[in-house]
């Protein structure tokens, strides 16, 4: 307790934020760019586009698994070694990923990319909160949320254009270079925090149980799409079993790896639960749209990857007025805003066929990026709104840890729905998805409607 001060003395760098907004986007990036390689990698590997999609699942739940352990590692070896491995990570999990010849491989590297990816982002996230002041907390997550709306939007169009031009391994390849511009970055700029809790042991138990769960569970879910067999559904069970013990260790546990007790904070528990499943939806709805382009429409990756980028175009017309919007009317407004008209759009997708003229399209997915730029600019400047300073090494991982999972359930669920469809409805499948993932996001406006009006108001308002 008292190392504490000797942090707060630390100030906020905006370069270092840049850098972790930054990383935040390769991270993100890294998890969705396939997408539009998908098909090309099946041919290689000689499997099925959606069997390849469980290395988009198995990335995110090694980053969901590895981000609880952050806040430990950085104590440990304090914020720009920490950060400085997590990229080197990366990057020898991106370069071994370019260099797979089979479907396991490319799953296993996959798996130390995303582990890198967690601590450079996490780590870095830390960093940046535990030196802002609390009046610029709202300006300090807006820097940070730029990966969220632009990552999954972007990596279509870019990942069709490097998959078309030079192979979809250069996807992976790439990141070598910015890697290394990224060590160099952040040994410069990270905040150098005094010891927080170094002697604080780390939860082995906590730490096994919910790694094994998380990286279980989820590659498990996103296979059932490929069929149900002995295997899988052993390890589905092993999943579910490890993650409910995990959370039943961590709730009794004197020191936990991770302090659910946070989520009695109203505002972080709104956060973290009902804006995991809208977390989960939105980051899903371009893996199918880009998936439908491609196999029901039969456009090329280039050209379902530009239709794509329409949502992009919201995320940046709307974002200056994002946080003007939650300033004004208070976050309950801007969710209810945001989840009304997303939903809406989603449904309208749901009608959209491959004779439907592209302005339309466009225009569309350009109004999904206007209100996924608001949800998530109210979901995340909402979740640290109530959190003491003291509690934000506790808040932060946790909260991570519940938005990578949200957005690998949502992918590896909505895929493996998308599947059983086809398998019903041929082509049609993908409206029916759609329908179902409006339904899901428009049920999220039930706890929304609930939460208190001034909720997060001495963040939300000036």
């Amino acid at each position: 307790m008292s190392q504490a001060p000797a942090n707060n003395e630390v100030s906020w760098s905006k370069s270092f934020t840049l850098l972790v907004a930054l990383a935040g986007f390769m991270e993100l990036f890294d998890g969705t760019v396939l997408q539009t390689a998908l098909p090309a990698i099946g041919r290689d590997f000689g499997v099925s586009a959606d069997a390849v999609a469980v290395t988009m699942a198995g990335y995110f739940a090694a980053v969901a698994g590895v981000i609880p352990l952050c806040t430990w590692i950085a104590n440990r070896m304090g914020v720009r070694n920490a950060f400085a491995t997590g990229v080197a990570l990366f990057a020898i999990g991106s370069a071994l990923s370019g260099m797979s010849a089979a479907l396991t491989p490319l799953l296993v590297f996959r798996v130390i990319q995303g582990v890198g990816g967690a601590i450079m982002m996490t780590v870095g996230q830390l960093g940046v909160l535990r030196t802002a002041p609390k009046a610029k907390m709202l300006n300090v997550t807006a820097y940070l949320i730029w990966p969220a709306l632009a990552a999954p939007v972007v990596a279509p169009l870019v990942g069709g254009l490097i998959t078309e031009n030079l192979g979809w391994r250069w996807l992976f390849w790439v990141n070598i270079p910015l890697s290394l511009i990224g060590v160099i970055w952040g040994w410069r700029q990270a905040p150098r925090l005094a010891p927080d809790g170094l002697g604080k042991r780390l939860d082995v138990v906590g730490a096994v149980l919910l790694a094994t769960g998380l990286c279980t569970l989820i590659p498990a879910l996103g296979l059932l799409n490929q069929g149900v067999n002995a295997t899988r559904v052993v390890l589905l069970g092993l999943g579910f079993a490890a993650t409910a013990a995990a959370v039943v260790w961590l709730l009794r546990a004197k020191n936990p790896l991770l302090d659910l007790r946070i989520y009695r904070i109203e505002s972080f528990r709104a956060s973290n639960f009902t804006g995991a499943i809208y977390r989960g939806i939105i980051s899903a709805i371009p893996v199918i749209i880009t998936l439908q382009f491609q196999t029901s429409f039969g456009w090329s990756a280039v050209q379902s990857g530009l239709v794509v980028t329409g949502i992009f175009v919201g995320n940046i017309g709307i974002k200056p007025f994002a946080n003007y919007t939650v300033r004004r009317w208070g976050f309950r407004a801007g969710l209810t805003a945001a989840t009304l008209v997303g939903s809406l759009a989603l449904a309208l997708a749901a009608l959209v066929g491959a004779s439907t003229p592209l302005a339309a399209i466009f225009m569309l997915l350009i109004i999904s990026g206007a209100a996924r730029s608001l949800g998530f600019t109210s979901y995340i400047g909402l979740q640290y709104a109530d959190v003491p300073s003291e509690q934000m090494g506790s808040a932060n991982p946790l909260s991570s840890t519940a938005q990578q999972l949200a957005t690998a359930l949502g992918i590896a669920g909505c895929v493996g729905l998308l599947a059983i469809l086809q398998g019903w409805l041929g082509y049609s499948g993908f409206n029916w998805t759609l329908a179902v993932m409006a339904f899901a996001l428009a049920y999220t406006l039930v706890p929304v409607r609930r939460l208190p009006r001034n909720i997060g108001s001495q963040v939300a308002v000036k």
